[in-house]
């Protein structure tokens, strides 16, 4: 897992902002936020880190199963069946939502801790919601931080 870590955390924006359109990335993106910016924070936190792996993995199961079960229920009956996928599809919603509040948490509370310019949770909490444009600004600063070796 390391190895995926390191590797969302050293690419360039626009590879980021373009894997974005496959959904799974975007979730190992916060993952790797979090889990790289907690340890550069001395944060060790077992709680957090089982929320943290709960938000990531539940969202990739359901945008994996999400399509096989749609078309299971179009195959069998005459309908999509939309409202027993509902609650899933509203858990995996409030997973992305935690794990935005997370990252955005993470990523803030090391800037504050190196005394670097930032705009704070809730900036950083829209930025990283709104990746179509937080990823440019967001990306160079994770990518300049990582390459960082002394921290707090």
């Amino acid at each position: 897992m390391q190895n995926i870590i390191t590797w969302f955390l050293k690419q360039n924006a626009t590879t980021i902002f373009l894997l974005f359109f496959l959904g799974i990335p975007q979730c190992l993106w916060y993952y790797s936020i979090v889990t790289e910016f907690d340890k550069k924070n001395k944060i060790d936190n077992n709680l957090k880190k089982a929320v943290i792996n709960f938000t990531t993995l539940y969202p990739i199961l359901y945008f994996v199963f999400f399509p096989f079960y749609m078309i299971y229920n179009i195959m069998n009956s005459d309908r999509i069946g939309l409202e027993n996928i509902l609650q899933y599809h509203f858990l995996a919603m409030f997973c992305v939502l935690i794990s935005l509040i997370l990252t955005a948490n993470s990523f803030s509370t090391f800037e504050k801790n190196n005394k670097k310019e930032s705009f704070g949770n809730v900036g950083n909490f829209f930025l990283f919601w709104f990746f179509i444009f937080g990823v440019w600004i967001l990306q160079p600063k994770i990518n300049s931080y990582i390459e960082q070796k002394n921290t707090v």
